[in-house]
C-alpha cells in the first residue's frame, strides 16, 4: 500500500508533532491505563519476591520466572486481608492495574490475595540449599581466608555494571598499588550462571590472582537468581582462589553467599574488605608485637637501672670507715720530712 499523503495523514493523526512535556505525556498513559477494560478487575497467579513494607504500604514483585510485575497494596487494606505474604509464597491476586503518573510505573493494586502456597521457584531453591549444606559446602572448615597482602584481585562482573567501578574505587581509594583484572559476565539472565561459572574458573587458574571477588549491583530476587544456582555455587566451592561475593545489596541469604569465602553485602564492602584485609593485619599481629617489644625493653630499662642502684650501693657498703687511704700516706710522709730535718739538725748538717 502506497504511503498517504502528508496532508492526510495529519488529518488522521492530528497530535503527531506536538510536543508533551514528560508530565502530559504520563497523564495521557495513565488515561489509557485506567480506560482500558482489560487491565481492570485482573486476575493473575506468581510466587512474591522482593517483598518489604513500611506504614503506608506493601511493595513485592510478582514472578513467574520469566516476568515481573510490581505489586502494592495499602497498609490498611493489607490488615484487612486474610493473608501473611512472604518471600516465596504463591498467590493469585485479583485487582487492578495502575499507572503512577509522576514516576511513569505500572503497577498491579490488589484488592484480594488468594494463597496458593510455596512458589516452584522458591522451593526448587530451599532444595539445593539443603542438598548443598548437607555435603558440608556451608561448613566453616571449607572456608579459606584471603591474603592479608594481595597483590592482583580477580573481578567477576559485568563491564557495564556500577558495581566494576563500586569494587575498583574502593580497592584503589586506599591502595592504587594493587592490580585489577576483571572478567566480564553476564549477571542476569538465563546465560549468566554458565557465564559467572566461567569467569570464576578463568581467574582462578590464573597464578597471578590472589582473591577473586564476584559481584553485581542491586535487583530483584529474580535478577539475582544466577547466584541460587548450583553451577555458580560449585565455581566458588572448587576455587583454590579464596572467593568473596558482594551480589546486590542482600545479607547472604543467597546460595552464592553461603558457598563462598567470605560475603560481604555490597560491591564497595567488598573492596574495602580486601583492602582492609592488610589493616587488620597490621593491627592484629604487627600492633601487638610492637607493644610487646614496648614493654620488654620498659622492664630491661627499669631492671638495669635496678642494678645500678645495687651495684652502687655495695660499693658503698664495703668502702673502709675513716678517712680515705690518700690522708694516711700525705701524713706518713711528712712525718719522713719531718724525721729527716731533726736528723740534719742532731747531726749539725741543717
Amino acid at each position: 500500500m502506497a504511503d498517504a499523503p502528508d496532508t492526510e495523514r495529519q488529518a488522521v493523526e492530528p497530535d503527531a508533532r506536538e510536543v508533551l512535556s514528560v508530565s502530559q505525556l504520563n497523564g495521557r498513559i495513565a488515561s489509557v491505563v485506567q480506560d482500558t477494560p482489560a487491565l481492570n478487575g485482573v486476575r493473575c497467579i506468581g510466587e512474591v519476591t522482593d517483598l518489604h513494607k513500611n506504614s503506608t504500604a506493601l511493595y513485592f514483585t510478582l514472578t513467574d520466572g520469566d516476568a515481573e510485575l510490581p505489586c502494592m497494596i495499602w497498609a490498611n487494606r493489607y490488615r484487612e486481608m486474610d493473608a501473611d505474604l512472604e518471600d516465596g509464597t504463591e498467590v493469585i491476586l485479583e485487582g487492578d492495574i495502575d499507572y503512577w503518573t509522576e514516576g511513569g510505573k505500572i503497577d498491579l493494586k490488589p484488592w484480594e490475595v488468594i494463597v496458593v502456597g510455596d512458589g516452584d521457584q522458591a522451593a526448587a531453591v530451599e532444595r539445593l540449599r539443603s542438598e548443598l549444606e548437607e555435603r558440608g559446602w556451608f561448613d566453616d572448615e571449607q572456608k579459606q581466608q584471603p591474603p592479608a597482602f594481595p597483590e592482583r584481585i580477580g573481578v567477576v562482573t559485568s563491564l557495564r555494571g556500577d558495581a566494576r567501578y563500586d569494587i575498583q574505587n574502593a580497592i584503589h581509594g586506599q591502595d592504587p598499588t594493587v592490580d585489577i583484572l576483571v572478567k566480564d559476565a553476564t549477571v542476569q539472565g538465563s546465560n549468566a550462571p554458565t557465564s559467572i561459572a566461567n569467569g570464576i574458573h578463568h581467574l582462578d587458574r590464573s597464578e597471578d590472582v590472589d582473591a577473586i571477588i564476584v559481584g553485581r549491583g542491586g535487583g530483584s530476587d529474580s535478577n539475582l537468581q544466577a547466584f541460587n544456582t548450583e553451577r555458580v555455587a560449585e565455581a566458588i566451592f572448587t576455587a583454590n582462589t579464596p572467593v568473596v561475593t558482594a551480589i546486590g545489596h542482600t545479607d547472604d541469604r543467597l546460595i552464592a553467599d553461603q558457598v563462598a569465602d567470605v560475603a560481604t553485602i555490597t560491591p564497595t564492602a567488598a573492596g574495602e574488605y580486601i583492602v582492609n584485609s592488610r589493616q587488620e593485619f597490621l593491627a592484629s599481629e604487627i600492633e601487638p608485637l610492637e607493644q610487646q617489644l614496648d614493654a620488654a625493653y620498659e622492664t630491661f630499662q627499669q631492671e638495669h637501672e635496678h642494678e645500678q642502684e645495687l651495684a652502687e650501693a655495695v660499693g658503698e657498703a664495703t668502702a673502709p670507715e675513716g678517712l680515705p687511704p690518700i690522708y694516711y700516706k700525705a701524713a706518713i710522709v711528712m712525718l719522713l720530712l719531718l724525721l729527716l730535718v731533726i736528723t740534719g739538725l742532731w747531726l749539725g748538717v741543717i
